[in-house]
């Protein structure tokens, strides 16, 4: 599972109600993983469980603020812990005087819940994985070198980068890169960015998900952004995206004063559209005196 802190940001992209896949493409768990939690009523019988109403071919929906609570208050609870990583630290740092522990010194020694001890031995089986979670001998008891080198190369494995990421190189999704343009056109305007500003522009019904996504684009706020999207770039240039469209499919192969083009990413420098711009009404003012 991911860390809680970017489980709570992949939470803040999705909608109100939701299904295993997602919950399973947030948390960074396999479908399998989350069907565990459905299904092992011993073990997770407080698990959220299913809304009423069905989507198309029977879909199945959960509450997502539920969902995420119960993940926060099962396997964190605090926006720092304790995702693999963070438990691969703790267990790197661990120097405990038995070699042998029991569940609850487990979680003590590791920084997680009992049932955060729980959920790797259930959702890592011998049954379910070639790779399972180290066993309890008679005792309830588990080998502290076993549990320490299965952890450690359990975090190696979730940390090996998948086919379908769609982070970038500053680790941040589609969704963060996203308002982290709009915010960064937004200040280039100067508009004074707050959570309740930012939850406006996303349609977002509380400010909760845009205090996440603020935080998580935080560090990356003050890096230029001369190069904007056309949402982003609207919002910096003071127009709108369908001005800009009109512009480009007008104005782009001016002879004399052509718009300025787009990069790969279909970003256009805020320097240039702004001159441009201004030049354009400069010269429809000169016209109108003449």
């Amino acid at each position: 599972m991911k860390p809680i802190n970017e489980v709570r940001t992949a939470f803040a992209e999705l909608p109100p109600k939701i299904t295993n896949k997602q919950i399973a493409d947030a948390t960074g768990l396999t479908l399998h993983g989350v069907r565990n939690w459905v299904y092992d009523k011993e073990l997770f019988a407080d698990f959220p469980p299913e809304l009423p109403e069905t989507g198309p071919r029977g879909v199945k929906f959960r509450d997502r603020d539920l969902v995420l609570t119960w993940i926060v208050d099962r396997f964190g609870g605090e926006d720092t812990a304790s995702g693999p990583r963070d438990v691969a630290e703790a267990a790197r740092r661990a120097r405990p005087r038995r070699a042998k522990m029991d569940s609850k010194d487990l979680a003590r020694t590791l920084g997680i819940s009992v049932r955060g001890v729980n959920y790797y031995a259930s959702a890592y089986s011998a049954e379910k994985t070639d790779t399972p979670f180290p066993e309890p001998d008679e005792n309830g008891e588990r080998d502290w070198p076993a549990v320490r080198e299965w952890i450690l190369q359990n975090a190696e494995r979730e940390r090996k980068p998948s086919k379908t990421s769609t982070r970038d190189a500053r680790g941040l999704t589609t969704r963060e890169q996203e308002v982290l343009e709009l915010v960064q056109g937004a200040e280039k305007a100067g508009t004074t960015v707050t959570p309740a500003w930012l939850a406006e522009q996303l349609g977002l019904k509380t400010t909760d998900s845009a205090n996440r996504l603020l935080r998580a684009i935080e560090p990356h706020r003050g890096q230029a952004a001369d190069r904007l999207r056309p949402t982003a770039l609207a919002e910096a240039v003071g127009t709108t995206t369908d001005m800009l469209k009109y512009y480009a499919k007008t104005y782009g192969n001016d002879p004399d004063d052509p718009f300025p083009a787009k990069d790969a990413n279909s970003a256009r420098s805020v320097t240039e559209v702004k001159e441009w711009i201004e030049r354009r009404e400069r010269a429809a003012k000169a016209g109108r005196r003449s």
